[in-house]
């Protein structure tokens, strides 16, 4: 099958299993313990004043909410690497591998993301929209694209173990 075939029928695959995911569950069990916490622990780290709360995919604190809703997870980037990785001609060894390290890359900048917005949200209101809609995609697009350069030449490198 060609690249761009399996990379189309990948990202459609991933995705409507996605859709098939009730919001609720998303909000109170994914976006709840697998972005949110993990984004209040850090912002009551770094701005203790914040008191950030967990209210299912919002995180509140007296100076403003932000919502993480379907779509702002990073679910989308995810299934387009996760796709180009499957679609890639490389051994499943080194697949597996890009499919764990893109996994993390996602999950890393997802929750530089949602920190961020929340700052900028509680800082610089008039910026939120337009780092929301178009910066940090861009930066994330241009990061994603970076690793998915680097893993395929990496996928791509014979082993070199010399025997001894």
């Amino acid at each position: 099958m060609s690249f761009l075939l399996v990379l189309v029928l990948g990202y459609g695959a991933l995705d409507w299993c996605y859709r098939q995911v009730p919001d609720q569950l998303l909000a109170d069990r994914i976006y709840r313990w697998g972005i949110n916490q993990v984004a209040a622990e850090i912002i009551n780290a770094m701005a203790p004043a914040a008191q950030i709360k967990v209210d299912a995919h919002r995180l509140i604190s007296p100076r403003g909410t932000l919502e993480v809703v379907r779509g702002c997870d990073g679910s989308g980037l995810l299934f387009l690497l996760s796709a180009a990785v499957l679609a890639f001609s490389a051994p499943w060894r080194r697949k597996l591998v890009g499919l764990l390290a893109a996994g993390a890359l996602v999950y890393v900048l997802n929750e530089v993301r949602v920190v961020t917005l929340y700052f900028v949200l509680v800082s610089h209101p008039a910026w939120f929209v337009p780092l929301h809609a178009s910066i940090i995609p861009m930066l994330v697009i241009a990061l994603s694209t970076m690793f998915y350069l680097w893993w395929t030449q990496w996928a791509r490198a014979r082993d070199t173990h010399i025997a001894g």
